[in-house]
């Protein structure tokens, strides 16, 4: 019985042998090496930030300040210190809120060009603001 367990484990270990060289190949044969290609769109931070704030004056809404002047990569914040919805929507469509800000919420937007930008919320056509980027 004793030599059978003998020729039981030989033979297990001479199945194994395959299985262990190659493992050993592959390691050791393996010598590739991966490089990442960088992502086509970089990523932006912006020069400077600016806050534009909606607030009610009495029985009406405003965006405060009303006229910001900012830098080109100046990112602009708007945040909504009301209980009423409000949009932030250009007139040229360059940007706008892709929902209504409800009270305490915000919405940013950088600008990368030179312009005057009018504004006004979609819920308060009276709301008008501008935001002017200079270089």
């Amino acid at each position: 019985m004793i030599q059978g367990i003998s020729s039981m484990k030989f033979i297990g270990y001479y199945l194994l042998l395959p299985f262990l060289l190659l493992s050993l190949l592959n390691a050791c044969g393996n010598t590739s090496t991966h490089t990442v290609a960088p992502t086509s769109t970089p990523i932006r931070t912006p020069v400077a930030i600016a806050h534009v704030t909606i607030v009610s004056q009495g029985s009406m809404y405003a965006f405060a300040p009303t006229n910001v002047t900012v830098k080109i990569g100046t990112e602009v914040i708007w945040t909504n210190h009301t209980d009423a919805p409000h949009t932030v929507s250009s007139d040229s469509g360059i940007f706008n809120s892709p929902d209504t800000l409800e009270a305490g919420q915000s919405y940013s937007f950088t600008f990368i060009r030179a312009g005057s930008y009018s504004y006004y919320c979609n819920f308060h056509l009276y709301m008008k603001a501008v935001i002017t980027v200079t270089s």
